[in-house]
């Protein structure tokens, strides 16, 4: 059974952007003017709605199902005023073209020209206050470093929490760059226990073994193909 996971909202986030992550527990304390709504999509993915609560104006990142988010956006009462899109892969920039028809004045920003439906381009080096990753891939990721580093206590931490926030169906994002630094293998490639898994002590050489053992480690089962995804969570289809 595919699982959707419920929206949740996360404030005070400043800049964000797209990466592999694991999150953090503290991810829900709600403090700022601005808000960050999670909201699952598809089998795996993420799109967020980051929010001015007090003009209501919202910003859109990665809408790969628009009529979803529109809404979300009417039900809120929200004015969305842009788009931004990590990457152009399908299952975060489709949407584009759509809510561009659907929104007079919209903007869509990104890093790619492959991105469709693209008004403007920006540098990819804003500062990260906290990380929003676009799929649910925290357990898998989590499993890889207990796998990498079996005595490191942080991993163990996060893997019981992450598994407690699945069951509970909630969403495991954002995380911050500060504590991925403490258990995120990809990030500690000068630690004895990661050099020690990879028989290597050069960091790129370190990287290398990495990335090869990640993408031989449990392999994701196939995904279907876009369309019959969008029909699954359009209601067309049955999980």
């Amino acid at each position: 059974m595919i699982k959707h996971r419920c929206a949740a909202d996360v404030s005070n986030v400043h800049r964000f952007n797209s990466s592999l992550s694991v999150a953090h527990p503290s991810a829900h304390a709600c403090e700022g003017a601005m808000k960050v709504k999670v909201i699952s999509i598809l089998e795996d993915n993420y799109m967020y709605l980051v929010i001015e609560e007090q003009s209501k104006e919202a910003v859109a990142v990665d809408p790969a199902v628009p009529h979803r988010l529109l809404e979300i956006v009417k039900r809120e009462g929200l004015s969305l005023t842009a788009v931004l899109t990590t990457h152009h892969h399908w299952d975060h920039a489709r949407g584009n073209e759509a809510l561009l028809k659907e929104v007079p004045g919209l903007r869509v920003y990104g890093g790619d020209d492959r991105i469709g439906g693209l008004t403007d381009k920006v540098a990819n080096d804003q500062e990260l206050k906290k990380v929003f990753c676009g799929h649910e891939y925290t357990i898998k990721n989590l499993k890889f470093a207990m796998l990498v580093e079996p005595e490191n206590e942080k991993v163990k931490e996060m893997l019981s929490w992450a598994r407690a926030r699945d069951d509970d169906d909630k969403p495991t994002v954002p995380s911050t760059l500060m504590d991925e630094f403490e258990y995120n293998p990809f990030l500690r490639l000068s630690e004895e226990g990661v050099q020690k898994f990879t028989g290597k002590t050069d960091p790129i050489e370190v990287l290398r073994v990495l990335r090869k053992e990640k993408d031989k480690f449990k392999k994701p089962k196939e995904r279907l193909p876009p369309h019959a995804m969008l029909a699954l969570e359009w209601g067309l289809l049955r999980p």
